[in-house]
């Protein structure tokens, strides 16, 4: 199933212009930060307007915007040699979108939809006083910078704790069962630098 998302650009040029997606480009768009970009873009804005507004790095802007300008939705106009400075103007006043619902083939689950509902679960019934106040209980979300050594350092780290503390026969079949599921991904692309700027 699928409907349709419009977005509409204060552009008086255009005012006739729309700009209907319906292949594999309303893939690209479905992305929802591309999508937030178009909502604040108006009449156009450049990459580093488009960073401070949505409090990405303009090195993620950019990516993104180089995304929407191969669909044809925005134009990419590059201003001189530096990125920031480029401007993101919309291809047309009005674009109409298929709303494409994401399969599992296309987009992979970043936490199995069964861990998910363990997880709600079992939080339900912690805020309900089911396991008592003695319980542990630990929600961390957690954001830095990290090399790619120290992200792999983390990894291994957390590795070694995960096969200290959870393995098969291991642990007090007394306690209380936890359940321990975890994430690290880059969030967000380093800022644009002397080297993307000479690109």
């Amino acid at each position: 199933m699928s409907m349709w998302r419009e977005l509409t650009f204060p552009i008086n040029s255009l005012k006739d212009a729309v700009l209907i997606i319906e292949d594999e480009h309303a893939n690209v768009l479905a992305d929802p930060l591309r999508w937030r970009i178009l909502e604040i873009l108006g009449a156009g804005k450049s990459v580093a307007e488009i960073s401070q507004t949505l409090d990405v790095t303009d090195a993620r802007v950019l990516y993104h915007l180089q995304r929407l300008a191969q669909t044809g939705v925005v134009h990419l106009e590059k201003d001189g040699t530096n990125p920031q400075k480029w401007r993101c103007l919309p291809a047309a006043s009005k674009v109409r979108v298929r709303d494409i619902s994401a399969t599992q083939d296309q987009i992979a689950e970043a936490m199995p939809t069964d861990v998910v509902s363990q997880f709600n679960q079992a939080f339900r019934e912690a805020a309900e006083g089911l396991y008592g106040s003695t319980f542990q209980q630990s929600v961390n979300h957690n954001r830095a910078r990290l090399s790619e050594e120290q992200a792999a350092e983390f990894g291994r780290r957390l590795l070694a704790l995960i096969e200290e503390y959870f393995p098969p026969g291991k642990g007090d079949r007394a306690g209380v069962k936890y359940g321990f599921h975890g994430i690290l991904t880059p969030i967000d692309l380093h800022p644009l630098g002397e080297s993307e700027a000479e690109n």
